[in-house]
């Protein structure tokens, strides 16, 4: 911890002759660094570390694999350098590491749309690397608890460096700028369609502010969300053409989507699924099995009217899903509460059929015999 801290201040110290660093014209070997720039690449190799520790590190080998090979169409001379990969957890966010290690969040996958819009992300994170901005960065985590805050936010045990989780609270406005056009260029040069860059970000706004959230780290440094838009939107009016790639999105997506489904429910966030699956557009880039989560998230919300939205969302699910047995077991469980428990017999019956060893099994049966079954 005291070599980290160290480092800290090693860092801030050379912050004033850092400013007019060059960029890596290609990958980089830790072993030629000057000793500040070393120190920060240990303290991001152990952060790396004690994000596995601490099990936030998707273990999905398909979806890290597609992720770096979008990656290094991007920044192909920094193959072996730059490496992605995907982080469990809900927040809108993604990061680059002064190492060249990137995260994105699954929150953040699920809400994106396209293969071009996630290159549009990984292509600005690649350029805080590249240009070494974490290492020109004179703004740091000002205090402990935007510090706590951070950390808290990944789960993981206070023993990262500082300096090295700036890059996660977001960087100056001119670093920031930099990265949204030099990453925009990597898009057009890996063939992407660079209409979809803007597009990255619009969808997100109306979620952000519905929900009276503050805009997430990805998007809280300068400049601001809707001034990235406009950025984004002046630089791809005249762009041609070009991959947007939603097929084999869709496809490594998928089970990221049903997985933010998943832990939305169990956090009670309703209010998120709610907004995101009740807009038609956007329920057509989840899941059938999303039905569901729709149905439970208008039986947590509890409003007038909600039990019988939340009906017809279950009965949905049976029809897009009909082998997701929580399904069969939600609208059981709505039916028989509502006193049709003739009608609840063959739902749970289906349900201990797809799931023999369910945790709740025993309740299940009792509202079996309990149905006359």
């Amino acid at each position: 911890m005291m070599r980290l801290l160290g480092s800290a201040l090693l860092l801030a110290a050379s912050c004033a002759i850092a400013e007019d660093i060059a960029p890596w014209p290609g990958a980089v070997d830790a072993a030629g660094l000057a000793r500040e720039e070393m120190n920060l690449w240990a303290d991001a190799e152990e952060f790396d570390k004690a994000l596995v520790r601490a099990g936030k590190v998707r273990n999905d080998p398909t979806l890290n694999a597609y992720l770096q090979d979008i990656l290094d169409k991007l920044y192909p001379e920094f193959n072996g350098r730059l490496r992605v990969r995907a982080l469990d957890a809900p927040h809108l966010n993604a990061f680059a590491l002064p190492n060249g290690s990137i995260y994105i969040n699954t929150g953040l996958l699920a809400r994106l749309q396209n293969e071009a819009q996630l290159a549009t992300v990984l292509a600005h994170e690649g350029v805080h690397f590249v240009h070494r901005h974490s290492f020109q960065q004179s703004e740091r985590v000002k205090n402990a608890a935007t510090f706590a805050l951070v950390v808290g936010m990944l789960g993981v045990p206070l023993l990262g460096d500082i300096a090295a989780l700036s890059s996660m609270t977001g960087f100056s406005q001119e670093h920031e700028t930099e990265a949204d056009n030099i990453g925009y260029q990597r898009l057009i040069a890996a063939g992407y369609s660079a209409r979809e860059a803007p597009k990255t970000f619009e969808h997100l706004i109306a979620e952000i502010k519905a929900l009276e959230i503050k805009e997430p780290f990805f998007f809280a440094s300068h400049p601001k969300l809707q001034e990235r838009i406009d950025n984004f939107g002046e630089l791809s009016k005249d762009a041609a053409n070009g991959r947007v790639g939603l097929e084999e999105f869709i496809q490594h997506i998928r089970p990221v989507r049903l997985f933010t489904l998943q832990e939305d429910l169990a956090a009670y966030r309703y209010k998120q699924l709610i907004l995101v699956l009740s807009d038609p557009e956007r329920r057509k880039e989840y899941p059938p099995e999303a039905s569901y989560f729709l149905g439970e998230a208008y039986r947590l919300r509890g409003k007038e009217g909600d039990l019988e939205l939340a009906e017809r969302e279950y009965t949905l699910a049976l029809e897009l899903a009909p082998d997701f047995a929580p399904s069969h077991r939600a609208l059981g469980l709505l039916l028989y509460k509502r006193g049709e428990k003739q009608l609840s017999i063959p739902l749970f019956k289906r349900y201990l059929e797809l799931m023999p060893e369910a945790a709740d099994r025993g309740y299940v049966e009792h509202y079996l015999k309990e149905s006359g079954s």
